[in-house]
């Protein structure tokens, strides 16, 4: 494996674990209670479990790519072509994932949806957008394109 597809592979990993952890706390126990969500103070609980979430994303991907380089310090510096094209197609089709997202939140504020929904509806779409990325990225090296 090639010190960016381990990158990837970290990122990919350290997205859906800190994202997946972020939409349960917020969105999982009112959806299976089947309670409502108070969008004034759900507002403000989303806000710091999505600051806290960044931080730790940060602090995940900081730590795993000293590893990575660490482990294997000759690979860490080496960028070709298949790589750059790689990325390439990654940030087209995670792209198309984020627009539709955009749309879908452009939607909600188009009806008047709480700020809570619209939040993070942004930000499921960008997270979904990054994971389709990752994994198109994994694909693409797995194949060797």
């Amino acid at each position: 494996m090639s010190f960016h597809e381990k990158s990837n592979a970290l990122m990919l990993g350290a997205i859906v674990l800190v994202y997946g952890v972020y939409f349960v706390l917020v969105l999982g126990q009112p959806l299976m209670t089947g309670a409502q969500i108070n969008t004034e103070t759900g507002l403000v609980m989303s806000n710091g479990l999505m600051l806290g979430s960044v931080v730790v994303l940060v602090a995940i991907a900081i730590a795993g790519h000293v590893l990575i380089a660490v482990l294997a310090p000759k690979d860490a510096d080496k960028h070709d072509e298949r790589d750059k094209l790689i990325e390439m197609r990654g940030d087209q089709r995670g792209g198309f994932v984020m627009a539709f997202g955009a749309v879908c939140a452009m939607g909600l504020a188009m009806i008047a949806a709480a700020h809570f929904w619209i939040v993070n509806a942004i930000l499921a779409g960008l997270v979904l957008g990054e994971i389709v990325k990752a994994v198109s990225k994994l694909i693409d090296y797995r194949r060797g394109v």
